[in-house]
């Protein structure tokens, strides 16, 4: 049983590359998916009053159509529950002309005060091949990769009203990570001089454990495998102790920064950046 969510794009959604942030996607299709859970009787409100959980697991994206401010998108939603409690929503985000912008599947788990997983009637007792689910394709770090190391904190602020962090804010860790390597290693002014930018295509996301909110973790990014004109960037974010508690892997492609179109890596990317290739790249 499908569900459509309307939302209006703001100005404050807007990247560093004038398009809508690759999060902002994520913070409206997890609006929808809450507007698809009240439609079985589970609002906000009512998950807070019987002590109800989202808890994010894992995610694909793929992003299919650059969008600006001002757009109206309208999120289709669909859901299945597998056999082990699982909601596995596939949404897609059109724009005003009913071009597909966005396709977005993603599983949690929505669980009690208890952490029994709760079973919506609608929807239970569909197995995981009857979704299509996607496989990861994430593959454990190396022990020698040489990664760019980052210590980060994860702020109070980015909790949500159920007192965990959003699967968005996941998100932001990751683009923040995605900004610090470039920051460090091929930086603004190499995007200027070799009128280079690179958009993020699509990813996957598998979050093992959650980040505590108030709690220091490590960033740990590098380039999985490269090609002419794209690059799958790595990263892992660890607890004090070195554990991966999330992986994300993404799909970046070389653009024009002036005019946005598609082309070959620039020289100077590959010579400041092989130091963080994985061998196999």
């Amino acid at each position: 049983m499908k569900r459509t969510t309307a939302i209006k794009t703001q100005v404050f959604d807007l990247d560093w590359n004038r398009h809508i942030t690759s999060r902002t996607y994520e913070k409206f299709c997890y609006a929808a998916r809450w507007n698809y859970l009240e439609s079985f009787g589970i609002s906000i409100r009512t998950a807070l009053e019987k002590g109800l959980k989202l808890m994010p697991k894992q995610t694909f994206v793929k992003f299919l159509a650059q969008q600006y401010e001002g757009s109206t998108l309208s999120i289709e939603t669909d859901c299945k529950q597998a056999e082990d409690g699982t909601l596995q929503f596939k949404q897609t985000v059109y724009d005003a002309t009913d071009k597909k912008s966005c396709e977005l599947i993603s599983s949690s788990i929505l669980y009690n005060e208890s952490k029994d997983s709760i079973f919506l009637p609608e929807i239970e007792g569909k197995t995981l091949s009857q979704f299509d689910f996607p496989n990861l394709t994430i593959k454990e770090r190396d022990k020698d990769q040489k990664c760019l190391d980052h210590s980060f904190y994860i702020p109070f602020s980015d909790m949500s009203c159920f007192w965990l962090l959003s699967s968005e804010s996941v998100w932001k860790v990751f683009e923040e990570g995605r900004f610090l390597f470039f920051k460090e290693v091929f930086d603004l002014e190499d995007v200027q001089k070799t009128d280079t930018s690179t958009f993020f295509m699509g990813g996957e996301i598998d979050i093992l454990t959650l980040p505590e909110p108030g709690s220091q973790v490590r960033l740990l990014s590098w380039i999985e495998s490269y090609e002419k004109i794209r690059f799958f960037f790595r990263q892992d974010l660890l607890d004090s102790s070195g554990n991966v508690l999330v992986r994300m892997r993404d799909e970046q492609l070389f653009v024009s920064f002036s005019k946005a179109r598609p082309k070959k890596s620039p020289p100077e990317f590959i010579d400041k950046t092989k130091m963080y290739w994985a061998k196999e790249a």
